[in-house]
């Protein structure tokens, strides 16, 4: 049990390397793609906004984002994990990945997008400043009164 605390407590107070900007990187997204992969950064806040939609390549890279300040869109690719986020200051876009989990997402100031996924759960989802499209499954399962009791949604709430 020691062990395990020692653990958690460790993987909270990991630093957090900040991005400043895409700017900073001669060929932008390939740039920051080599950067985290060569110095081993497990994660990582990005002060910028970041387009992969549509992106067919492998962007496991990103899965140790922590936080961004503008928006991040990545319909269409194949993330299936953003373990580390906790927020998106513009909107999120997940449209048509195979993404499992969110765990620890906690805010999106804009928009948050899952239709099309196959996320079943939002377990510390606390607000999002815009609409919340909705996929399948939260369609089915919550009412728009449900959703609002447990997320503070500042837009409407869209259903497929």
């Amino acid at each position: 049990m020691k062990d395990l605390i020692k653990k958690i407590l460790k993987e909270e107070t990991e630093e957090v390397f900040v991005i400043p900007g895409l700017s900073f990187f001669p060929d932008e997204i390939d740039g920051l793609r080599n950067f985290i992969q060569k110095k081993n950064i497990k994660r990582w806040s990005l002060d910028d906004k970041l387009y992969l939609a549509y992106y067919y390549g492998d962007i496991t890279w990103i899965e140790g984002l922590v936080s961004i300040t503008s928006f991040l869109n990545l319909s269409g690719t194949q993330i299936k994990s953003l373990p580390n986020l906790k927020s998106v200051g513009n909107f999120l876009s997940l449209i048509d990945t195979p993404i499992e989990s969110l765990e620890n997402l906690i805010s999106v100031g804009g928009y948050l997008n899952i239709r099309g996924t196959e996320l079943e759960s939002l377990p510390k989802l606390q607000s999002v400043g815009g609409n919340l499209y909705l996929n399948e499954y939260f369609s089915e399962k919550y009412t728009d009164e449900e959703i609002r009791n447990i997320i503070n949604v500042g837009g409407g709430i869209l259903r497929p």
